[in-house]
């Protein structure tokens, strides 16, 4: 039996570790927690930070393991790529192209060479050089981490004061990824769109388009909450989009896999935010198996095990009219009980749905992405009917969580 590393256990990893064992593959999960939802579907754990090549290179020699691959978290992404050139293992992307596609200000960059529309920006490695953007631009501004992901740091700011403090969480984020510094940009009106696809023969297929809807505030800022398909835009803008996305892939010499992009479409235009050489971390390509029957979790696989044929296969499933993958915000704390997650999973229409906190463990503020505590994943014939299957099963599940001392202080949200 052909063993497989898989970087990752939490959430953005759970759908590929089930993909692996459906294939008959001996997985071999690695993260920091043995807690991490995905830990239960392996054969087999490493406790591994997913940024410690070394431990991962030792896991990898030490365990038997023939392939190594990873999805949905830019943190294991890097990892994965660098530990597959170490051990000389197929990975589709480079640890120079991953690097392209996680700083932003090569991103940006590399978008403006390309001739893509790129809203001002400047890196700052001191405020003052985002006080002097702001003198130039104007309110509101986004910040954001130069190196980061999960909508860490990232903040809308309408004020001198507010851009001081955002921009020192942005540079802190930043600094411990290795780059102490943040990107500072014009705020941009419009609605979020994700472009779930692959790059075949150096051009990006997109096999999903879908609305990527946002919880409200301005700190944390961006944070999805659901992927929605179809997009509701009209086929001629979401032909706009997906071109797009297959443009600013192509300027950041992404040839080959995964990649999810992130596109803007609003009054000044159609703007790429993010190009990420990966699957998205949001069961993105869960919603994109139930829209187009392309599993790309197979995909990945493909990859992995030098399976051309699984690497290019086609339509696997049926395709439905509506298909949705949307979160649960809970309550911080420490969880003391979870109750209806077998009836929410029973109900129509309903794929999957996981909570990703165990009792004992602990919601944490909604930060950034990684704090997202449950999900479910649904169909329907139409948009609509999949947004309400999904929403009837998020209301049948109950995460019972209670403060403990310091919590207050700790469950502080910015509006």
């Amino acid at each position: 039996m052909k063993r497989i590393l898989v970087v990752g256990c939490g959430f953005p990893q759970l759908s590929l570790v089930r993909a692996a064992k459906r294939h008959g593959l001996f997985v071999v999960g690695a993260d920091a927690n043995p807690r991490a939802i995905a830990v239960q579907h392996c054969d087999a754990f490493v406790a591994v930070s997913t940024d410690d090549v070394d431990g991962l290179s030792g896991a990898v020699r030490r365990l038997g393991v023939s392939a190594v691959t990873t999805t949905g978290s830019e943190v294991s992404l890097k990892a994965t790529a660098d530990l597959a050139l170490r051990l000389e293992q197929p990975f589709y992307a480079d640890p120079e192209t991953v690097r392209r596609c996680q700083d932003k200000d090569a991103m940006r960059a590399g978008y403006r060479a390309g001739g893509l529309a790129v809203p001002g920006f400047a890196r700052c490695d001191r405020d003052g050089d985002a006080l002097a953007f702001a003198h130039e631009r104007g309110f509101p501004l986004v910040v954001k981490p130069a190196r980061g992901w999960g909508q860490r740091g990232v903040a809308r700011v309408e004020n001198e004061s507010e851009l001081t403090r955002a921009f020192e969480e942005a540079r802190a984020f930043s600094a411990s990824a290795g780059l102490p510094s943040a990107i500072v940009e014009e705020w941009l009106d419009g609605r979020e769109y994700s472009v779930n696809g692959w790059i075949e023969d150096g051009t990006l297929v997109g096999y999903c388009v879908t609305e990527r809807l946002t919880v409200a505030g301005r700190r944390p800022l961006g944070v999805m909450v659901a992927e929605v398909y179809p997009s509701g835009l009209s086929p001629e803008d979401e032909a706009r989009v997906v071109q797009e996305a297959r443009r600013g892939a192509a300027a950041l010499g992404h040839t080959r896999g995964p990649c999810y992009s992130q596109v803007a479409l609003g009054p000044r235009g159609c703007f790429l935010f993010e190009t990420a050489a990966r699957l998205g971390g949001g069961f993105d390509a869960d919603v994109t198996l139930l829209a187009s029957g392309v599993d790309l979790y197979d995909r990945l696989l493909g990859v992995a095990l030098r399976d051309a044929a699984l690497e290019r296969q086609g339509i696997v499933g049926p395709l439905h009219g509506g298909a949705i993958a949307k979160f649960l915000v809970a309550s911080p704390g420490a969880v003391r009980a979870v109750n209806g997650l077998a009836a929410a999973r029973a109900l129509p229409g309903v794929v999957d749905a996981e909570v990703f906190v165990p009792v004992g463990g602990r919601v944490l503020p909604l930060t950034d992405s990684a704090k997202r505590a449950a999900y479910v994943l649904a169909h329907g014939a139409a948009r609509d009917e999949a947004t309400a299957r999904a929403d009837a099963a998020l209301a049948a599940i109950a995460i019972e969580t209670s403060l403990e001392a310091g919590d207050e202080a700790r469950t502080e949200v910015n509006a």
